[in-house]
């Protein structure tokens, strides 16, 4: 065995030291959870915003870090520049509800090596971050099948919008992030009280959005709303 081989596989297997950037608490705890199972007895540290964040990888290097997209202040996708600038071998890995084509390209380019959905299950969750100690990248499958998709299209452009079809009929841009974050929830199948929970806000607000959205993209049914995601490239 080589030197270079002995360096991967110590550090593959001594993620022992955590950074979880998340500002959700209940998705935090979630995740606590998977690590915690995937990983023995490591050391968690954790932040819900980017400026909390920021002096904890000033002062110090972590095993693996497990960061959000949509932060309170900032955009994750941004700050793996940040993270990478102070600690050029991090090894970084998003957790996003997100996984339509501009955030997956961006977060990738910018150096992340791993991609999750982390409305998965905790197991599989947990397996994808077991996979790290053997060596293997973090990615959900169905994120791997979206890469491989967009390489075929030649989609993957950092920066901007994935190709749809009939793209010029799709205004995502209407809707705010939060109705966004609804509407993804809401085409894969969650109940109005699923999304509730994992969103950490009441089922009346829920409610509303899914109005809001309704009302913004003119249509009327959970369907309705799930071809529209989809032709987006949501989900």
């Amino acid at each position: 065995m080589n030197e270079c081989d002995l360096e991967t596989i110590t550090y593959a297997e001594t993620m022992q030291s955590i950074l979880l950037i998340e500002d959700h608490e209940g998705a935090r705890h979630r995740l606590t959870e998977v690590l915690n199972r995937a990983f023995v007895s490591p050391e968690i540290v954790a932040a819900s915003t980017l400026s909390a964040a920021r002096p904890i990888i000033a002062k110090r290097a972590f095993d693996l870090i497990v960061l959000d997209l949509s932060l309170p202040d900032g955009s994750g996708e941004d700050f793996l520049l940040e993270i990478f600038a102070i600690h050029p071998k991090a090894y970084v890995v998003i957790a996003s509800i997100h996984d339509e084509g501009v955030h997956l390209a961006g977060a990738l380019a910018n150096g992340a090596q791993g991609y999750l959905l982390k409305d998965r299950s905790i197991e599989e969750l947990t397996e994808n971050f077991i996979g790290i100690r053997d060596g293997r990248p973090a990615i959900t499958p169905s994120i791997t099948s979206k890469l491989i998709a967009m390489v075929n299209d030649q989609r993957i452009v950092p920066g901007q919008e994935p190709k749809v079809a009939d793209a010029d009929d799709i205004r995502v841009d209407v809707l705010t992030e939060r109705e966004t974050e609804v509407l993804v929830l809401l085409s894969r199948g969650f109940s109005r009280p699923e999304i509730a929970g994992f969103l950490e806000i009441s089922r009346h607000t829920v409610a509303t959005h899914i109005g809001k959205i309704y009302e913004k993209l003119e249509i009327s049914s959970r369907s309705e709303a799930a071809i529209f995601a989809e032709r987006a490239g949501l989900v």
